[in-house]
């Protein structure tokens, strides 16, 4: 694999392209972990060997703060910030308590406001926030939500969902309108007036597919409090480091990893769903890096089949890794139960947030009513956090965040 893949990278040293941007080469010189995810597989793993405790923070409902789904959330210097891409649409910040402190933008067509926010990420050295919006823009604004200007990421014919920024940078992943093999599927671009600095990661490393589809697409930008942040895609073989260098941080490797005549075998019949599901969930190919954590101490994320994702957790210190069907969530539940999986939504240097969901949007898997129920069955742990007021929440209040702690 990595003579073939080696071959590839030069390949694309000598892509033609119009813009004065330089191309990125992936170095596979620089792989730290490398992930047979053929091995045996334990059962399960509790969480409580990774994690000392949970928190509960309840998020205050009110009119001008009611938020429909929870697309984003990341926290900074005591504000939690809570993106909504599709019923609020909009981005809401709270206090570390869940107290509701404000919107920052909102819809409309004038100056700092957005057509459709897709995306956020923090500038947390000059405390700036960079919201992405449709048709490639996006809107810079303080932390108490002044606005300060906005860009247009200079790359027609395609659109920008997600964004991170690092280290002086605005990286954002690419869908490109016109299908080509030369496409890259990473921009670093100047924050200032959105001019691409570099271009990375031909779509050929994503085995060609270079569509959206919610579901099964994932943030693509992890450990995004970390230095530097993490990257993949739904079909990469490896997991990247984003910075001054694009280089492979996980190599992943299995026989039933998704392959080019795959994906083909898996493509829609037309723009507005160019993802068929059922072929998907009838395959045994396992994709999609979800629910990445990451601290000093060890990494875990899932992979796996569509509906049948399996755990990996790495220790950083020893280089081992291990394999498990699922995290038991036994710091709060009694029972090990497949179906109470965690949803890690966001991680940094204190733990990993997980949100407890009862709105319009969370279809049958309803968190908070699981929960709740098994507070009724007696089947969860005795002491959690905030329970009296947790048994009380309804589908008419926001969502609940849990805190996990790290040991």
């Amino acid at each position: 694999m990595f003579k073939k893949t080696a071959y590839i990278c030069c390949s694309f040293i000598l892509l033609s392209c119009s813009t004065k941007s330089s191309q990125k080469d992936l170095h596979l010189a620089g792989i730290e972990f490398s992930i047979d995810l053929d091995r045996e597989k334990e059962a399960s793993i509790p969480l409580s060997s990774l994690y000392k405790s949970v928190r509960t923070i309840i998020l205050e409902t009110r009119e001008d703060c009611l938020i429909g789904s929870i697309n984003d959330i990341q926290v900074f210097d005591g504000h939690i910030f809570i993106l909504d891409t599709h019923i609020a649409k909009s981005l809401f910040v709270f206090d570390s308590e869940g107290r509701f402190i404000r919107k920052i933008g909102r819809m409309g067509q004038g100056p700092g406001e957005y057509y459709k926010i897709t995306s956020f990420t923090l500038d947390t050295r000059n405390r700036i926030i960079y919201i992405g919006d449709l048709r490639n823009r996006v809107h810079k604004y303080q932390l108490d939500g002044t606005y300060l200007n906005s860009i247009t990421i200079d790359a027609p014919d395609s659109q920008s969902f997600f964004i991170q920024f690092y280290n002086g940078s605005l990286y954002s992943n690419q869908i490109w309108q016109k299908k080509s093999e030369d496409n890259f599927m990473l921009l670093e671009v100047d924050p200032d007036d959105g001019k691409i600095r570099s271009s990375s990661l031909p779509v050929k490393y994503n085995k060609g597919w270079n569509e959206f589809h919610a579901e099964v697409n994932n943030r693509f930008f992890m450990s995004r409090a970390n230095n530097p942040p993490r990257y993949s895609q739904i079909f990469m073989d490896y997991i990247v480091s984003v910075g001054n260098e694009i280089t492979p941080y996980i190599e992943l490797k299995s026989k039933n990893l998704t392959t080019e005549e795959d994906i083909e075998s898996f493509r829609g019949t037309n723009e507005q769903m160019p993802f068929n599901s059922q072929k998907v969930s009838e395959s045994s190919k396992i994709f999609n890096v979800r629910c990445f954590v990451e601290n000093d101490d060890f990494i875990t994320f899932r992979y796996g089949t569509l509906h049948f994702p399996f755990t990996v957790i790495i220790n950083k210190r020893t280089g081992e890794s291990k394999l498990a069907n699922y995290l038991k969530n036994d710091l709060i539940y009694r029972d090990d139960q497949r179906g109470r999986l965690i949803d890690f939504k966001f991680a940094d240097a204190k733990g990993s947030y997980v949100i407890l969901d009862s709105g319009i949007s969370s279809g049958t898997y309803n968190s908070l009513n699981i929960f709740q129920q098994a507070v009724k069955n007696g089947e969860t742990v005795p002491n959690i956090d905030k329970l009296a007021q947790l048994i009380q929440l309804t589908g008419k209040d926001n969502p609940t965040i849990l805190f996990y702690e790290f040991k």
